[in-house]
């Protein structure tokens, strides 16, 4: 009996010991996560389905475009209230459009999904600059004909 209690204690203040020390070890600080921007912690993901303006067609070197937002997750909404989002494409951003993988292969009314983004930059409603993760794109839908 007195042995299972001896094991006990034991146990229970080597892992007290082990906690105290890991808390205070010095890697552990100054490592919090950005608020906001690139690596920013709690990300959420933006997800935005719309098309490209009539009046938007991007190439290559471009590092944004404009879209008109017509659907949007719950994080989204403020950008579907404006009814437009400036996307931010960097070189971490994939995109595809019928097997092409570069931003001049989009077109003017392309119907278009993209996913971004970080919690702390939509706080209060705004509608910051989303910098794509990932953009899906299909041509413009064909005008029934009659």
């Amino acid at each position: 009996m007195r042995l299972k209690v001896l094991v006990l204690v034991l146990v229970a203040s080597l892992v007290a010991v082990s906690a105290a020390v890991a808390k205070d070890h010095p890697g552990n600080k100054g490592k919090k996560p950005p608020a906001t921007g690139a690596k920013c912690k709690p990300a959420v993901t933006v997800m935005l389905s719309g098309v490209l303006a009539a009046d938007v067609d991007p190439a290559d070197g471009d590092t944004s475009f404009v879209m008109l937002v017509k659907q949007s997750n719950k994080h989204g909404r403020t950008f579907k209230a404006a009814g437009s989002a400036t996307v931010m494409v960097d070189a971490k951003t994939r995109i595809r459009r019928q097997g092409a993988d570069n931003l001049g292969a989009l077109a003017p009314n392309d119907r278009v999904h993209v996913t971004a983004n970080c919690k702390a930059d939509l706080k209060g409603g705004g509608t910051p600059d989303l910098t794509a993760r990932k953009i899906g794109a299909h041509p413009a839908k064909a005008a029934p004909s009659s």
